[in-house]
């Protein structure tokens, strides 16, 4: 595998030893397809381009956590964006490319994966072919010597599955590391065969109760989507494709990354062009509707997403970019005024939703490190003065 997918891209030798690591990263985030392998979520025959109602903000200006004063570029700059993309109203205002190269290319969504699995599961609950409140291994009995044992499908969506899984994303040796072997994400260091569903069979369990405190675990994500394949009989990827992607009209095929055993990666691995994630972001703003078209019921979309703050943290952690909000079906609840929504993955992926505003943010970055609070803080300051400053 190492070989196959390993590719000389820009320049650079891209492998998967690498592909996650500055400077590599750069041009690997929006080459995903060329490193690992994916099955295609198929965008259909009814592509649509967003109106445009273009204003040039990139001198727009903001103060950072520091009190500094910043503008939007430097912002995007400083913070290896890769593609910035703001819609007011269902109209494109404002679109930012590093690289003219990269207009046309995917770009991995890394946990903004979950946000989307979650939309998905969320059909499968609207149509009563999955039940929220009933046993994880009612669906996956596969898993039933796990820490997934006596949760319900309620705490997988709102990660408070109790177990003994620590997120590493850093870990070079340890359980994250073999997860993400697992997953494909990184080489193999032993002759072991393992692939995602195998390790997931394998999560540990602690002596806590499922669903009192949130902790967050990528696994669980990608045991939903294992769910969703199993109760739909179909790959994810043609799932996702006909009951939401194609109906929001898509310009690019996405695609999702597979492990070895043709298992996808729904915690981290949805690829997808930018304003097609936009058209998705609307869809959410909207309760289910995307051009005056309901895809996906309101009430499904209510359950799912936190809309008016109701469900704050399971537990408060000292620090957390929302210390206010909350986390329901893998979307987060920012607590601020508007009621802010958003989806988050590493390494600066962001979707941020003002829904008294009307306004959806998508940004793809390719950041040094996967996590880094102050830049995460500095996206939302800018945000919401975007939210404050674009006029109807």
């Amino acid at each position: 595998m190492n070989s196959k997918y390993s590719k000389k891209i820009d320049g650079l030798d891209v492998s998967l030893n690498n592909w996650r690591t500055c400077p590599y990263n750069r041009v690997a985030f929006s080459n995903v397809d060329r490193i690992l392998p994916v099955s295609v979520i198929n965008k259909g025959e009814q592509s649509l381009n967003l109106k445009q109602n273009l204003d040039d903000l990139s001198s727009l200006n903001f103060f950072n956590k520091y009190n500094e004063k910043t503008t939007i570029l430097d912002f995007l700059v400083k913070n290896y964006t890769d593609m910035f993309l703001i819609i007011k109203k269902g109209k494109k205002v404002f679109e930012w490319f590093n690289d003219n190269k990269n207009i046309n290319k995917q770009h991995i969504l890394f946990s903004v994966s979950k946000s989307l699995t979650s939309l998905a599961a969320g059909i499968l609950i609207e149509n009563k072919l999955i039940d929220e409140n009933k046993e994880i291994t009612f669906y996956i009995p596969e898993v039933k010597k796990s820490a997934y044992d006596n949760a319900t499908i309620r705490n997988l969506l709102d990660m408070t599955i109790a177990s003994d899984f620590k997120e590493e994303y850093l870990d070079k040796s340890g359980l994250f590391n073999l997860y993400r072997e697992a997953t494909g994400f990184n080489p193999k260091t032993t002759n072991r065969k393992l692939g995602l569903k195998g390790f997931l069979k394998l999560m540990p369990k602690t002596n806590k109760n499922h669903g009192k405190e949130y902790q967050y675990c990528s696994p669980n994500t990608d045991l939903l989507g294992w769910i969703i394949e199993r109760i739909s009989e179909k790959k994810f990827s043609d799932f996702f494709s006909t009951e939401i992607f194609q109906k929001c009209r898509p310009i690019h095929d996405a695609f999702i990354t597979l492990d070895g055993e043709g298992s996808p990666r729904t915690a981290g691995g949805i690829c997808m062009h930018i304003e097609d994630l936009g058209k998705i972001a609307e869809l959410v703003r909207c309760r289910g509707a995307f051009e005056n078209k309901q895809i996906i019921e309101e009430s499904t979309l209510e359950n799912l997403i936190d809309y008016k703050s109701k469900y704050p943290w399971p537990n408060k952690e000292i620090g957390r970019l929302f210390p206010e909000g909350g986390y329901r079906s893998k979307w987060y609840q920012t607590g601020l005024s508007n009621k802010e929504i958003c989806a988050i993955g590493i390494h600066g992926q962001w979707i941020w939703i003002d829904p008294v505003k009307e306004i959806s943010i998508v940004m793809f970055s390719s950041r040094k490190m996967p996590l880094s609070i102050s830049s995460d803080k500095n996206f939302s300051l800018l945000c919401l003065e975007i939210c404050r400053s674009i006029c109807d």
